[in-house]
Order: C-alpha cells, then structure tokens, then sequence
C-alpha cells in the first residue's frame, strides 16, 4: 500500500479536488421541476442514506465512512463556494419502505441540494419516484438493477447495470470452459435482475442453466435443500446473483456436502466481509468490481491512503463507490449552483469524471459507463484475476 505524510496529503488533495470540482462536459437529459433556488447561506446540505443496520450493516459502514471522508475533505479545502458541506444522514436498513420514508423527509427539507441514495437497488426503486416528483437528484452508489434506467431523469448511478455486469461475468464463465451452471439469486429486484441476465447471455452462447433457484437476503441461513437440489443437478459452476453474506454461508454448506465447483458473482459478493465470514471455503470465488486497492491511478491511490489513515483499514468498492457519488455531488454543486434543478442539469453532462472507481461517464438514462475488472480471491484475498 501507499503512505503518504497526512499534510502532504491534504494539500495534494486539495488541489485534485479543485481539478476536478472544474470538471465541465457535454450533453442533455430533459428534466422539469417547480424547485425555487434555495436560501441556504450558512452550509450545503447533501443526504445520505444507507443500510448502516440490518443483514448488510458492514457494507454500510463502509460507505457512511467514504461518503464522510470525501465531506471532511471538500470541508478542509474550503467547502464548496465558501461553504461548509452537512451530511444528513439516514438509515434505510436496506428496506424499501424505509427508503422512502428517508425520501420524503430529504425531499421535504428545500435545504437538502442533493442525496446520495441509495446502495440495495429495491430501495432505490422505492425512492426514486418521490426524488423524481419533487424533483431532487440523488445518486444510488450500490444500485445495479436494470429497472433502475427507467427511474426518472433526477436519478442516477455511478456503477454500472446488471444488464452491463450480468451478461460481462456470463462471458467470462463461458471463456472459462463452463457450460452446465446453476444459478442461485435473492428474491428481490437486484437478485432476479442479474439472474436473468445472467442466464440470457449463458444460453445464448451455448451453455445451460441446470437450475434456477432463489432465496430470502437477511433471512434464509439453512442452504442445505437448495444446495442438495444443486448437487443433484450436477452443473460444473456455480453463479450467484446476491451479497456476501449468503455467498459465504453457501459455499461453507456446500463444502460440507462435498459440492466444490468454482463460483462466480458480481459486484454483490466484491467485499473482504465475503472472505472473513467463508475462510478458506471462499478461496478460488471469482468477482467483478470497477476498484482494488492495488489501482495505479492516483485518484485511488489517494483514496486509499486518505481512507486507511482515517479508519486504519483499506477501503471495500462500496467505500469508493459512495465516495466518488460525494465527490461528484459536490462537483454538481460546485459547477451547477445551489438550485436542485441546475444542480440536475449539470449531472447530465458529466463525462470522464475521475475518482476512486476510474472514470464516470453518465449516459442519458443517468446510468453509469465503466468498465469492471475481474478480481480472484487467493491466498486469502482479492486479486486481480490473470488465467
């Protein structure tokens, strides 16, 4: 890893983030709102909501942390326009009907400019239509559903679909030599997506799905009939549309029945939790994610090392996720002005915005365009995958 002398580090901070706070591009997504210029002279009001409790409180804890890193940054820079940014945030515990209630209360509040929301994507679908009536923008930083396109013209991503990722990790399966796959997806909206997806793109180019078979995120702990109906099946990989936390728990149960079969996921399973909560059963998994902690490029790198001095670990992607979704925030605030609707306007021209997840480009839709790398857990850890 990378150290740096922490005052050294804010300065060279401070000047990236002016560069890319400067940050200009091209293009339009028709929006309308009735948003009145907001008299706010004291601070910029940014929200933020996350599941910081529940089944998936260690993802985000991470990103409550990313996203106050990058707000004590632009802070100690002098804040945006002379003033100091106030990050609202608001557990949404990863349940829609939280992340609603969030929504409507962030909405309501004509000081909040802007809301980084959210990371489950059945959350951002249960919020974005209140962020799209009032007319709102908010940033969904973990949100991969292909459903989410659709949302409304304030909502946008700054990671890629599972329309994008799903048929990507279904290539690589194939490249590897697999052709008879049995996929296991969470019964919600990320999980059903990416299987589907997933499955399209398998059988198109030649392969099977032995089997289909989805389970409750947060609640189903007893793998054991599934992964015997797997057994039963015989495929030759596994594909698993889903977090971590049930990753683990499948492949430690699977084990136990003697079921070892490589396995492949995406951006859901990218977490160190994934190898801490399956050991040395979690060895060989293979992932997709648009950051690792060995990134050359320097927005990384000073992310990384900004993030370890301040909570002595290394950043997961849902860190650097969240934190470039501040960072271009801030930028939206920065360049468009403190009025919900420019602030709308300027992010749809944003193109080639370099942060921790490499560079940002929103496409019509407020979808994301970037290009995942292919990461291997070994030896304990993740790393870039080389065949």
């Amino acid at each position: 890893m990378f150290f740096i002398n922490k005052k050294k580090f804010t300065r060279i901070f401070a000047a990236a983030l002016v560069l890319s706070l400067a940050l200009t591009g091209c293009g339009t997504k028709s929006a309308s709102t009735d948003s009145k210029k907001t008299e706010n002279p004291g601070k910029i009001k940014i929200g933020l909501a996350g599941p910081f409790t529940g089944a998936i409180a260690e993802t985000g804890a991470t990103i409550k942390n990313a996203a106050e890193l990058a707000t004590e940054q632009v802070n100690k820079a002098g804040g945006i326009n002379g003033k100091q940014v106030e990050l609202i945030e608001a557990d949404d515990k990863a349940d829609p009907k939280e992340s609603a209630a969030i929504a409507n209360k962030f909405v309501a509040d004509t000081a909040v400019l802007g809301v980084l929301a959210n990371y489950t994507s059945s959350c951002t679908l249960a919020a974005a239509p209140v962020y799209n009536k009032v007319g709102l923008s908010h940033i969904a930083y973990g949100s991969t559903s292909p459903a989410v396109t659709n949302s409304g013209v304030f909502t946008y991503r700054d990671i890629t679909t599972d329309a994008y990722d799903g048929e990507f990790v279904a290539q690589w399966t194939i490249d590897e030599g697999y052709k008879s796959i049995a996929i296991l997806y969470e019964n919600d909206d990320y999980g059903k997506g990416l299987a589907d997806v997933y499955n399209k793109k398998v059988t198109a180019l030649g392969a099977k799905a032995v089997m289909q078979e989805p389970y409750n995120l947060g609640e189903t702990k007893d793998f054991s009939a599934i992964l015997t109906k797997l057994k039963n099946a015989a495929p030759d990989a596994i594909f698993i549309a889903g977090q971590y936390n049930e990753a683990a728990m499948i492949v430690k149960q699977g084990k136990r029945l003697g079921i070892n079969l490589p396995v492949f996921g995406s951006n859901g399973l990218y977490s160190d939790a994934l190898i801490k909560l399956g050991g040395a059963e979690a060895e060989g998994i293979r992932v997709i994610g648009a950051f690792h902690s060995s990134a050359d490029y320097p927005e990384a790198k000073a992310f990384i090392d900004s993030y370890k001095t301040k909570f002595g670990q290394e950043p997961d992607i849902w860190a650097a996720f969240a934190y470039d979704a501040a960072n271009i925030m801030f930028a939206a605030v920065k360049n468009g002005g403190e009025d919900r609707k420019k602030i709308n306007d300027w992010l749809t021209t944003l193109k080639d915005f370099k942060g921790a997840t490499g560079t940002t480009t929103f496409d019509q839709n407020g979808d994301c365009l970037k290009q995942p790398l292919k990461l291997i857990i070994k030896n304990g850890q993740f790393e870039i995958y080389k065949k």
